[in-house]
């Protein structure tokens, strides 16, 4: 099996059952998980592709007393 390096929001939810709505508003309120966006016109807020560094959520999450796999 190959280990991803990245996750999408939808991938989060399945794995760590954090709904997609709620990382959306962590997005918005500049705070959460970690996130990098690719693809994104440095001068837009909006568009790309919202990826989550799997090691850095796993950090985050063990930072807030949360479990990880």
């Amino acid at each position: 099996m190959i280990e991803k390096k990245y996750f999408r929001p939808k991938e989060i939810e399945q794995v760590f059952g954090i709904k997609t709505s709620t990382l959306s508003k962590q997005r918005q309120g500049k705070f959460g998980l970690p996130y990098t966006v690719v693809g994104r016109d440095p001068k837009s807020n909006r568009g790309g592709i919202i990826l989550y560094e799997v090691s850095k959520v796993h950090d985050y999450l063990e930072r807030k007393g949360r479990n990880t796999l």
